[in-house]
């Protein structure tokens, strides 16, 4: 564990993906000695390492002082992340706060659910009553999120297990994940949040696509990075062939939009832990992910159609059966459009990107 966190951690995991008899409950205060013995020394950078490698053993067992630690961590590391410039390049073509606001414009959500809310910018982008989730007690928001806000001092898997039922009334039709960099957090953010998200609702996840390897590692070492994310993708095109899927070509490391949600699927809960064993080890993105293959241009007109079809859906009340076919010829649209654009993702991102926005009726 000294010298060696990362062979540590794999052995931990491997002994709670095989049920070993007594698991490693007798090993977490050894991680905890760990990062505490980080902080008294001032090393705030491997102290975030150490409390998030807990985090990522407890997975949503994690106690909230965890997190707290690793706040305090973060808050306290003045040096940065480190990794050369080539390594924290980010690319793409609109700002994914630019993003956000317009979908806020087109389809003005009864509720805006935010899982991750760091300095508040994305929640400033709502346009109407919102709930930002995010672990640490005290945030440095760099923008005001505006009084229809509500900053839910929480981790999004307590969240979901004692506080969303009674606090996403009406049920959202616009979220945005962006909370732990690690694939099993976003993916268990996505099957909590589409529990609660209306049939005609709008996922948003951010850091689908690293702009360096670097950057996609699970331990931190760069300025920019997205962590393992990336997995998230192909998870959800192999297991929910109903979700309409929707990858943009977004500054700074792109966004998948998903559509179509489904709130009494069990399918990813059933197949969840597989996954995350099957995922989990893989170390560096394909180069398919780093090119963006599969991602469009962000002010796509197949992006505007997605958004007004899914307003249209709230106005007539359909049903998730009536959404998923009306998405139905969308879905073989938006294919042939990012086979047609594969492999010109960086050139496309050097064009201007001037969102459309419609008159609200």
């Amino acid at each position: 564990m000294a010298d060696k966190p990362d062979s540590a951690l794999d052995h931990f995991h491997a002994a709670l993906d095989h049920h070993l008899p007594g698991g490693i409950d007798h090993h977490i205060p050894l991680l905890i000695d760990e990062a505490a013995r980080c902080v008294a020394a001032g090393d705030h950078r491997e102290a975030i390492q150490r409390w998030q490698d807990i985090a990522a053993l407890l997975a949503e067992k994690t106690p909230e002082w965890i997190y707290h630690r690793l706040g305090e961590a973060y808050a306290a590391n003045k040096e940065g992340f480190g990794g050369s410039p080539e390594e924290n390049t980010l690319w793409g073509d609109c700002s994914k706060h630019d993003l956000l606001a317009w979908f806020n414009s087109v389809l003005q959500p009864k509720l805006y659910l935010e899982i991750g809310v760091d300095e508040g910018v994305s929640l400033a982008c709502a346009s109407g009553p919102a709930i930002g989730v995010d672990p640490r007690p005290q945030l440095r928001l760099s923008v005001d999120p505006g009084v229809k806000a509500r900053i839910v001092t929480s981790s999004s898997d307590a969240f979901f297990t004692s506080q969303a039922e009674k606090l996403l009334q009406p049920s959202p039709e616009l979220a945005f994940i962006d909370g732990m960099h690690l694939f099993e957090f976003a993916l268990r953010d996505f099957i909590n949040t589409e529990r609660h998200m209306a049939p005609w609702g709008l996922v948003v996840i951010d850091d689908i696509y690293p702009c360096h390897p670097v950057q996609a590692r699970r331990r931190r070492t760069t300025g920019a990075w997205t962590g393992d994310v990336w997995k998230l993708l192909p998870v959800l095109r192999s297991h929910r062939h109903d979700l309409t899927l929707l990858c943009l070509n977004a500054h700074t490391t792109g966004l998948l939009l998903i559509a179509g949600l489904d709130a009494h699927n069990i399918q990813l809960n059933n197949v969840y832990e597989e996954v995350v064993r099957e995922y989990r080890p893989i170390a560096e993105p394909p180069d398919k992910v780093l090119d963006r293959h599969g991602a469009i241009p962000s002010n796509h007109p197949l992006v505007l159609e997605l958004l007004q079809l899914l307003r249209h859906a709230r106005r007539k009340c359909w049903d998730g059966v009536q959404i998923q076919s009306a998405l139905a010829p969308l879905n073989k649209r938006i294919a042939a459009e990012a086979d047609s654009l594969r492999g010109q993702a960086r050139q496309l991102s050097e064009r201007a990107c001037q969102l459309p926005y419609p008159t609200i009726s």
